[in-house]
């Protein structure tokens, strides 16, 4: 929540939260970095090791039988199967998994490992392997890459014929597969390849022990493999929440003040955040380190539950001080679990109950925040226009004040080492969006997620955490994905432009701004003093909407011609509530104006 470091019992510290700029003119937003690969701070690469060079072509008659993996190559003492599904496809576009065709009496490289839920414990692979659209006769030969060719093909081939088989293939360098395309001598032909895994073999994995326990201060859910330890932590005092996330004794989440952690908490585009710290219940507590007080918990074998009551961050604003904190209008329901097949994953299903009569208006809200030690410093995630395609990952440089919005579209990001091994963060439904801050003794993520917090509104959402190699979470991320359904719970984002509060107007005057919703816009109505009195016109071209978010539409503007006569003279309110595709109305940010005719 906060990065400043202020001492107990101090104003409360402006936090750098991107959030702020969804409460201002596109206009006045902080500074984004530039688009990917070109912006000074962004870089793309494959993160991991150096892929493997190809081996030496050398044909060998083929007899159509599944490559037989050498005893050397092979020990597994487990098969994992996983939900049958596409490595590579040749047929796509140009990528390392995609195209081009397979060339005659060439090789190519594959990637495996950090692909359709194959962790890097994985030694060998089970495959369907399909040929399809050849130009010639021949067949291919997968092996481990960086091992010598085998003597057998995996698939024979005819021009023209689609053929399939499956196979189980060893992994080489890298968690890679190399594929020999063997045509006549000469041969200019081409085939295109299709592979899916249908299973994975991992030396020496077991299942984890999964165990949880209540240490008196802390609520403690943790994995345990044979050389490998995962615990997620909860600070009692601290309203649960998370304040551990660690592997191996190694701990990535930051816990400097109560604003810190990973936790939630809610804002309001009425609230002023400056002189005077505005609406904002905080899970862990408020900056005079009063811990929000935890209503209620329960452990299973495997998971852990918690219900929280969230104090405001800055009691001075609401009657309260150092020694009395303010509750919020607001529970915070976690429960904490286990992703099956993955011991350094972790679900955290959340449920937030606004129960105040009250409206607070749409904001990017903290669903979750995550503030990790400097031991991880370097941001990693897919910043392409593909996602979910296994495209190269970006690493981005976060500036040290508030905030860099990012363009994230597989909907996770990850702090990580100079061995790319920390911890990353998944919120499904999240805008592809995202923003972070390096403040040197903590850094910060927080996904796009508005949300307007209507009297009696309910949000339920899951996120995820993830520590390890970041190819492993990121292979976790893409299962975990492949299982998503349903629409975003989160509202539409947008900014009520003109009127700007303290405005006098007359006459028609225009009333106009932007709005973007996952979903859909289905209404953008405008209100007056609480009144509906019409619809504005939806689609114009904001050109700097998806600059301040990169990956955003454009066309998302709206306006509307109000008639200022209809009304007394005097002191109103302007409030515009856009309704998305699914339902859901997200209510922006009052002006107060005056109207004179």
């Amino acid at each position: 929540m906060r990065f400043a470091e202020s001492p107990r019992g101090s104003s409360p510290a402006v936090p750098g939260l991107a959030f702020l700029v969804l409460l201002m003119p596109v206009l006045a937003l902080a500074p984004v970095a530039e688009s990917v690969a070109q912006g000074p701070r962004t870089t793309t690469a494959a993160i991991g090791p150096p892929s493997a060079p190809s081996g030496s072509i050398d044909r060998h008659p083929a007899n159509n039988s599944a490559t037989d993996p050498s005893p050397s190559l092979l020990t597994p003492t487990r098969f994992f199967t996983v939900t049958p599904c596409r490595v590579a496809d040749t047929r796509n576009p140009a990528s390392p998994s995609g195209g081009p065709a397979l060339a005659a009496n060439a090789a190519r490289i594959f990637p495996v490992v950090g692909i359709c839920g194959i962790p890097s414990t994985a030694t060998a692979v089970a495959v369907n392997v399909t040929v399809v659209d050849e130009t010639d006769y021949g067949n291919l030969r997968f092996y481990p890459a960086g091992s010598a060719l085998p003597g057998s093909s995996t698939i024979n081939f005819a021009a023209g014929k689609t053929r399939a088989n499956n196979a189980v293939i060893p992994l080489g360098s890298a968690g890679q597969i190399a594929v020999q395309c063997d045509m006549p001598p000469g041969s200019t032909g081409q085939t295109h390849l299709l592979f899916d895994v249908t299973g994975f073999f991992a030396a020496g994995q077991v299942n984890p022990v999964i165990t949880t326990s209540d240490t008196g201060t802390m609520l403690v859910l943790q994995t345990q493999m044979p050389a490998e330890i995962v615990r997620v932590g909860l600070l009692k005092s601290w309203g649960a929440a998370i304040t551990e996330v660690s592997l191996n004794g190694t701990d990535y989440v930051n816990n400097d003040d109560p604003g810190r952690q990973i936790q939630t908490s809610l804002w309001d585009a009425n609230s002023s955040y400056a002189a005077t710290w505005g609406y904002n219940p905080v899970e862990s507590g408020d900056h005079f380190f009063n811990g929000s007080p935890l209503l209620a918990s329960a452990l299973t074998p495997d998971s852990i539950y918690t219900r929280t009551q969230p104090l405001q961050w800055a009691p001075e604003s609401f009657g309260g001080g150092p020694s009395n904190p303010v509750l919020g209008d607001a529970y915070i329901e976690k429960w904490l679990s286990v992703v099956p097949g993955f011991n350094r994953a972790f679900k955290v299903h959340y449920k937030i109950t606004h129960f105040g009569t009250d409206a607070h208006a749409d904001a990017g809200q903290e669903l979750p925040v995550m503030y990790v030690n400097p031991n991880v410093p370097r941001f990693v995630y897919y910043a392409g226009s593909a996602p979910w395609t296994n495209g190269a990952l970006s690493q981005h440089t976060m500036p040290f004040a508030c905030c860099d919005m990012l363009h994230t579209p597989e909907q996770w990001g990850a702090y990580v080492d100079g061995a790319n091994t920390g911890i990353a963060l998944y919120t499904p439904g999240q805008y592809p969006n995202s923003k972070g801050f390096d403040a040197g003794s903590t850094l910060q993520f927080t996904p796009l997620s508005p949300y307007t917090w209507d009297p009696g509104a309910v949000l339920e959402f899951d996120t995820f955490i993830l520590v390890g190699p970041v190819t492993d979470s990121r292979a976790a991320i893409y299962a975990l994905q492949s299982q998503q359904s349903g629409q975003s719970p989160f509202h539409a984002v947008g900014y009520l432009d003109i009127p700007a509060s303290g405005d006098i107007l007359s006459g028609s005057t225009a009333v106009s701004g932007w709005a973007w919703a996952l979903t859909g816009m289905a209404n953008v109505d405008v209100f007056v003093d609480s009144s509906r009195v019409g619809s504005a016109t939806y689609g114009s071209n904001r050109p700097d909407i998806s600059i301040a978010f990169p990956g955003a539409p454009s066309d998302v503007g709206f306006q509307y011609s109000l008639d200022t006569t209809a009304f007394s003279n005097g002191s109103h309110t302007v409030v515009v509530k856009a309704t998305d595709g699914a339902g859901h109305v997200a209510t922006f940010a009052t002006k107060q104006v005056m109207f004179s005719n």
